[in-house]
């Protein structure tokens, strides 16, 4: 994978991809977004209220990608605010915390969530968060690998706190929409993308 960040502000992005952070509340879905576009953690914890957004450069190949990270609320009164969001979304990273049985348990009706009000065949993965939190866990990692499965998306175990798969996760999802012929023939930059060749042809998992 040629991947790398890219800062400098004399190189303008050429393709745009939104993404869609969903799950409850505090699964850690700002945390993730927060290391993943500044590499910082905090253990302090503000809920996020309606939706927030985080956008960061990275080059994928010779693109610079524009990553939006949309960070949306979990509480139920926010949640129709949330979906006027969700079919203009290239992508969605279901979130559940693996400490929290009740978030793991919502992540299906997340998952109908998005079948309901995102774009068909939009590209989506599974993440258990706060593996750090061993001692605490109440979702084994087979029970995510086994639901993600189930709904023929992609599945990591992450931390917010010290960064465990995060990048590699949400760069292969990112991957994943660069490929997809719904996106090249929906992109202003049908020209530039057509022939490119992001990802090899397998299923990443894990």
């Amino acid at each position: 994978m040629n991947y790398e960040e890219n800062n400098s502000k004399e190189e303008h992005s050429d393709i745009k991809v939104k993404i869609m952070l969903i799950g409850d509340s505090n699964v850690g879905k700002t945390s993730i977004i927060k290391r993943y576009c500044k590499n910082i953690f905090s253990k302090s914890h503000i809920s996020t209220v309606g939706i927030d957004l985080e956008t960061k450069n990275i080059k994928i190949g010779k693109h610079i990608i524009n990553l939006q990270l949309w960070d949306t609320a979990g509480q139920e009164r926010y949640r129709v605010l949330s979906k006027n969001y969700y079919n203009n979304s290239d992508a969605f990273i279901i979130v559940y915390d693996i400490t929290n049985l009740k978030s793991f348990e919502s992540v299906k009706n997340w998952i109908e969530q998005i079948k309901e009000n995102a774009s068909e065949n939009v590209k989506s993965v599974l993440l258990g968060n706060k593996s750090d939190l061993e001692d605490k866990r109440v979702i084994n990692e087979e029970k995510g690998k086994k639901l993600a499965k189930e709904n023929n998306i992609n599945f990591y175990e992450t931390s917010a706190e010290n960064g465990a798969n995060i990048d590699k996760a949400i760069i292969d999802l990112v991957e994943e929409v660069l490929n997809d012929d719904n996106f090249i023939k929906g992109s202003e930059n049908t020209s530039q993308l057509s022939g490119d060749k992001f990802k090899k042809n397998e299923k990443k998992c894990c």
